[in-house]
């Protein structure tokens, strides 16, 4: 179970934003259902994956993202003016601070995948939206490909410091990020449009041990040992 944790945990550090057009007015929440598949996932880790959802809340230049699930919890708030994201991680009552500044943002870009969009015929509503279809070839260092299908909407904008597609033309509302050999979907289920208090982007004052991003990468490598 520990390792289900880790790739789980490491696979949420790159979905913080999704990449969109910026020009459309939006406030509001997009709350996402998850679904796990992988080869061989215990029951118990099947039981810990089970009902875990993501909420992503949007408004002018600030984004936050939740995703809980039964033993853990992960916050990312995306401060785009600043050019900064803060990811916040409490991992059975152990909690972690993460800043991520613009320079270590551009080297995870540059460092990250190639992408490659194409865009297909084919639609799909999902919560209320109707979606457009892309396929996206994602090439690795190794040089392996994997792709994926994407449903998007461009009537909903968001930010491109951090993107998982980048380039996209639109908010995806359905998409996949695969880890460690487990599939994660995402699957748009509600969208709100009622005001986001302010008080959601802001930061705690306590109780979280700040760390760098690779000494916390260090850490869950650790605890899947």
């Amino acid at each position: 179970m520990r390792k289900i944790l880790v790739v789980a945990t490491l696979a949420l550090l790159s979905i913080t934003n999704l990449s969109a057009q910026k020009n459309t007015p939006f406030e509001g929440i997009v709350t996402y259902s998850i679904s796990f598949e992988g080869s061989g996932l215990p029951q118990e880790a099947l039981s810990m994956l089970n009902g875990a959802e993501l909420v992503s809340y949007i408004k002018g230049d600030k984004r936050r993202t939740d995703m809980n699930m039964a033993i853990q919890s992960t916050t990312s708030i995306i401060d785009e003016k600043n050019q900064e994201v803060v990811t916040l991680m409490d991992i059975m009552g152990q909690k972690y601070l993460i800043r991520t500044k613009s320079d270590e943002l551009k080297k995870e870009q540059e460092d990250g995948p190639e992408l490659s969009i194409k865009y297909v015929d084919g639609t799909k509503d999902i919560a209320g939206y109707k979606c457009k279809k892309a396929e996206i070839t994602v090439k690795g260092k190794d040089g392996k490909e994997e792709m994926v299908t994407i449903y998007y909407t461009e009537e909903i904008p968001t930010s491109d410091i951090k993107s998982v597609y980048k380039g996209l033309k639109g908010y995806p509302m359905e998409y996949q990020i695969t880890q460690g050999g487990i599939k994660m979907t995402f699957t748009a289920k509600s969208v709100s449009k009622d005001p986001v208090p302010d008080n959601k982007f802001e930061l705690p004052k306590d109780g979280y041990k700040e760390m760098t991003m690779e000494e916390f990468q260090k850490t869950m490598l650790q605890m899947g040992q």
